[in-house]
């Protein structure tokens, strides 16, 4: 008989779901991940969006259009 549980596995299935120590740990590893995630998106989102805007910039198009040329 042998057991396919590592004693790894026995230490992550030993752990508390009801704990709200555990839960609040997870809760601010999880904001942290998603605060991680989101500021590289943004970060990612800027460099196209400045790409972008140099290319509006540099377009050939005449005229105001705050004035209506």
């Amino acid at each position: 008989m042998s057991c396919s549980c590592t004693k790894l596995d026995e230490d992550i299935l030993d752990i508390p779901l009801d704990d709200p120590d555990a839960n609040a740990a997870a809760a601010k590893i999880q904001a942290s991940f998603r605060g991680h995630m989101t500021r590289k998106k943004i970060k990612g989102g800027e460099i196209d969006r400045k790409t972008k805007d140099a290319e509006c910039a540099n377009s050939t198009r005449g005229g105001d259009l705050r004035n209506g040329d």
